[in-house]
């Protein structure tokens, strides 16, 4: 991994965004969520988008990183937590970008499933704004992105593999060297999350990028 200015390189055409490295203080508590960028041909594609706080500054980013030529084509949402989901209305309506999520995502954001209430409760503080979206294929392939099925944080949280790298959303953490599955306190099914984390590990990748943390080699951990 290397910086290319304030971005980290993770491997050839991916980035992790810089400014979602800052934290957001909430009710005393530090938090930060990680965005990721993937640059291709025609366009930026982001995993997930951050705290709500963010949206100009990721906008800018991917714009820098694209040189001014790159489109933002479309985000895609490991779940529909408001720290993942909470800057893809804004973004959305700046670029005409496509958003996607799992079907089983849906429920929570028309109301029909409740939330766990911590994860209620920042929603509703931080007034998150739904996007236009649209529900990963029964391929379960989006271009090369490939999407996994990986509940137990959410009902229908997922990961994505994309040449090598996973992106693992809030199934795992990395912080200080540290690898943790799913945190129990923001978890619906916690043994469901570490059955869905357990079968990762037959999958072929090398980078693990983690929503909450730094990216590392699969090596270290998984």
């Amino acid at each position: 991994m290397e910086f290319i200015g304030r971005n980290m390189k993770i491997k050839e055409n991916i980035y992790m965004l810089e400014c979602t490295r800052k934290k957001v203080l909430y009710h005393g508590r530090e938090c930060d969520s990680m965005v990721y960028a993937v640059l291709e041909p025609d366009g930026v594609s982001l995993i997930d988008s951050g705290f709500p706080p963010f949206s100009y500054d990721i906008l800018e980013e991917i714009r820098l990183l694209g040189q001014h030529r790159l489109p933002l084509k479309q985000i895609l949402l490991t779940h529909a937590d408001l720290d993942h989901i909470g800057n893809a209305a804004w973004l959305q309506e700046k670029t005409g970008c496509t958003v996607w999520i799992s079907r089983l995502e849906k429920d929570y954001l028309t109301g029909e499933r409740e939330r766990l209430p911590n994860k209620q409760k920042m929603c509703e503080e931080f007034h998150l704004q739904l996007p236009h979206i649209e529900f990963y294929p029964d391929s379960s392939a989006v271009g090369e992105f490939q999407i996994l099925d990986t509940p137990g944080h959410s009902a229908g949280h997922v990961c994505l593999l994309y040449r090598q790298v996973l992106f693992g959303g809030d199934l795992f953490s990395i912080s200080g060297g540290v690898f943790s599955g799913a945190n129990p306190e923001w978890t619906e099914d916690p043994v469901l999350a570490g059955q869905s984390l357990e079968r990762l590990r037959s999958l072929k990748f090398t980078m693990l990028c983690p929503g909450h943390g730094i990216p590392d080699k699969r090596r270290n951990y998984l």
